[in-house]
């Protein structure tokens, strides 16, 4: 009997560690980059459990900077429907925004140019 990579207990942790990891903010998968960068250089290979540490660390962090409310609103500044479990920002003004939305806002409200070093 041949048994697929998808069924190996490995192969679901693994998964279920890249979904954790993409479901954070880029600053702290930043982080979890340079953390793992240093830890193989310094102190050896990353281990799963390492791994899970590092990223319920960035977890924990991001979770405590929001604030939950119940009453949320039911679109952002650019008609996205807000559901349960989404994340957004109020600026000054007002204007809520989701997170998916947030290089919109800065390019059309906030008048951001985006640019990247090159030579």
């Amino acid at each position: 009997m041949v048994k697929k990579v998808e069924d190996l207990q490995e192969y679901r942790d693994a998964k279920d560690l890249e979904v954790r990891m993409h479901g954070l903010p880029s600053e702290a998968q930043t982080v979890i980059i340079q953390n793992i960068i240093n830890q193989t250089c310094w102190h050896g290979p990353v281990t799963r459990e390492w791994m899970e540490n590092e990223i319920a660390s960035q977890e924990l962090l991001d979770n405590e900077s929001l604030k939950l409310v119940t009453d949320h609103p039911v679109e952002d500044h650019f008609g996205s429907e807000i559901h349960v479990g989404d994340k957004w920002f109020e600026d000054g003004a007002g204007r809520v925004v989701l997170e998916d939305n947030v290089e919109d806002y800065l390019i059309e409200v906030a008048n951001v140019e985006f640019c990247r070093a090159i030579e």
